[in-house]
């Protein structure tokens, strides 16, 4: 079980039950979530929540040939692992079912940390594939604390003077004289860390956080397990297990180099990229009504089973009850509701993309920030709310060039120049090329009485913008050579397209090809025959779907792309075609709310 903290057993959720039943109890539970709870996700979701990982574990791979030994185990290509950089991999049986899934970081030369919630069958199994290779492995004596929220990297840049940058990524530091890591890797979602400590370190290291003003709140199991499903995130031994191949668990994507040399079970899941998707994969659902369906319940549709339900959680930000789920291909079109029975209740379910949740990146989430604050000043002319918000705006993404300009007008309005001067310098050392910076500048320079230096500045804003112009002007040029030579070279390509289809009306690429040219060159309503030729011919060509949907967008034909993308969907999911999935998928999510 992921979820092994040091929290009490799980108390019944309000309404009659938990909603986490044991996977052998085919019961019915209404599921709802108490204010704690709800709390709790909101902090993760908006500042900083954490908790202990006492059902993970480190196993320390060690010696010269570790990385040699763990490519020919592994689903992923470990040998082209940096040190300080990791990855998300598996190991499978020759049948490319699923024997454990892990992370993989590379700590220095030799050395390589492996981090999973199983750890013991996969110790067993690497002990059992080791023979001569100089290899050593050892589970390490480590408590792991997980940060997780929009907020963890502020808390932990107050801890240490640097992060690694990359999911996955790791670093080893110092604290109180005692080294611990830190890895970068998300459990919810949101962005997030997780410390690896000794367990004397653990009581000091906690109070830290809480003494440093952090907003930072410890996060309780049924909290993390909203959050992990609605973050589409699934779990050995619950979501997934020894009996599902890994293509049915969507781990292929993070977890798969298909560029690599072999490893056990690597023809299986080089087959089914090749030939088509499995006939059963992970995706999400939605489900009408409080009553959670009972874990490993079957899906029939009819007298059909289709499915089998997974880990399910009450989500108030879409006030429905989500479920994770494996579903027969023919069934995985996303947004199609249907009139189910799961273990002979009846139940009405809407089939969806995972993740169910998209955290926004920091730099959103500074932009949000910097909004609110304009709209505050706009509506009340506040400055003190304003500036506090701008101030969070800038910890969250140190490079948010408009929320700083933002702040200095406000704090130069409050007449705290020197603050205003600081914070313009400060925007300059992040990117000596902001103008508007050095414009600043000058304005406050003045103000103070310092000609002499509101001059230089106003100076180097006017260098700086001559210097932009010039590239400007020599970056216009040479994109319209660009586009000249692109012009000349597609209309080459739609002659020969045209002859093509002069001796085959209905030949796929002709037809296609012209479609994509006639989209990228304007000429939309001449698109429309190639690619309603295309799809209509080729009806499981779902690449095909997505440009004839862009092109009646382009017409302001909504309702029709909204019609071509739902089909284009549905041959998409059958096939696997995840990049065209969720280009349509969002393309028609965007139309759908933009509608009146």
């Amino acid at each position: 079980m992921i979820w092994g903290f040091d929290t009490p057993p799980l108390a019944p959720l309000s309404g009659g039950g938990s909603g986490f039943s044991p996977d052998n109890e085919v019961t019915f539970k209404t599921m709802q979530l108490t204010p704690e709870i709800q709390e709790e996700i909101n902090q993760v979701r908006q500042n900083c929540g954490y908790f202990f990982m006492e059902g993970w574990s480190i196993l320390s791979a060690n010696g010269k040939d570790t990385l040699s030994f763990l490519q020919t185990q592994t689903t992923n290509d470990a040998l082209q692992l940096q040190v300080g950089q990791g990855q998300s991999s598996a190991i499978t049986d020759r049948q490319a079912r699923l024997i454990t899934s892990f992370s993989l970081h590379r700590m220095d030369e030799n050395e390589s940390w492996l981090l999973s919630d199983n750890s013991k069958t996969l110790h067993d199994h690497l002990e059992s594939y080791h023979f001569r290779e100089e290899v050593a492995f050892e589970t390490l004596n480590l408590d792991l604390l997980a940060l997780q929220g929009p907020k963890s990297m502020l808390i932990l840049e107050k801890v240490f003077s640097s992060l690694p940058e990359k999911p996955n990524g790791i670093e080893r530091h110092d604290f109180e004289g005692v080294p611990l890591t830190v890895i970068k890797k998300s459990l919810t979602g949101e962005e997030g860390f997780i410390i690896c400590l000794p367990s004397e370190l653990k009581e000091n290291f906690i109070q830290k956080l809480v003494n440093a003003e952090t907003q930072s709140t410890k996060i309780g199991e049924q909290a993390r397990e909203v959050l992990r499903v609605e973050a589409g995130i699934p779990i050995f031994g619950k979501d997934m297990d020894g009996k599902n191949i890994l293509p049915e668990t969507g781990l292929e994507h993070s977890s798969v180099s298909y560029n690599k040399g072999c490893y056990i079970g690597q023809e299986v899941i080089a087959r089914i990229k090749t030939y088509g998707a499995p006939n059963f994969a992970l995706m999400g659902v939605t489900i009408e009504g409080p009553i959670s369906p009972p874990m490993n319940g079957s899906i029939l549709l009819g007298d059909k089973k289709i499915g089998i339900i997974k880990s399910s959680v009450r989500s108030e930000s879409l006030d429905k009850l989500i479920a994770l789920a494996y579903l027969q291909k023919d069934h995985r079109s996303p947004d199609v509701e249907m009139d189910v029975s799961i273990n002979e209740r009846p139940f009405k379910i809407k089939t969806c993309l995972l993740p169910f949740y998209q955290a926004s990146t920091r730099k959103e989430h500074s932009k949000k920030l910097l909004n609110e604050a304009l709209q505050i000043y706009k509506e009340q002319e506040n400055l003190d709310k304003p500036i506090a918000i701008l101030r969070e705006a800038i910890d969250i993404y140190p490079k948010h060039a408009e929320a700083y300009e933002a702040l200095g007008v406000f704090l130069a309005k409050q007449d705290k120049l020197d603050e205003a001067i600081a914070l313009m310098k400060r925007l300059t050392e992040i990117n000596p090329q902001e103008i508007m910076a050095h414009t600043n500048l000058s304005v406050y320079y003045m103000k103070q009485g310092r000609i002499e230096d509101a001059e230089n500045e106003k100076a180097e804003a006017t260098a700086l913008q001559f210097e932009q112009a010039v590239e400007k002007s020599m970056a216009k040029k040479m994109k319209k050579k660009e586009a000249e030579q692109r012009k000349k070279e597609m209309a080459e390509k739609v002659e020969m397209f045209k002859k093509v289809l002069e001796i085959d009306p209905v030949d796929q690429v002709a037809n296609f090809g012209l479609g994509s040219i006639y989209l990228e060159t304007g000429r939309y309503e001449e698109g429309l025959l190639p690619l309603n030729t295309v799809v209509e011919k080729f009806k499981d060509y779902s690449a095909a779907y997505l440009l004839l949907g862009k092109t009646l967008e382009k017409l302001a034909e909504n309702e029709k792309a909204i019609d071509v993308y739902k089909k284009g969907i549905a041959i998409a999911s059958k096939k696997g075609d995840l990049m065209p999935l969720k280009d349509m998928q969002h393309r028609m999510n965007q139309l759908l709310h933009s509608s009146p």
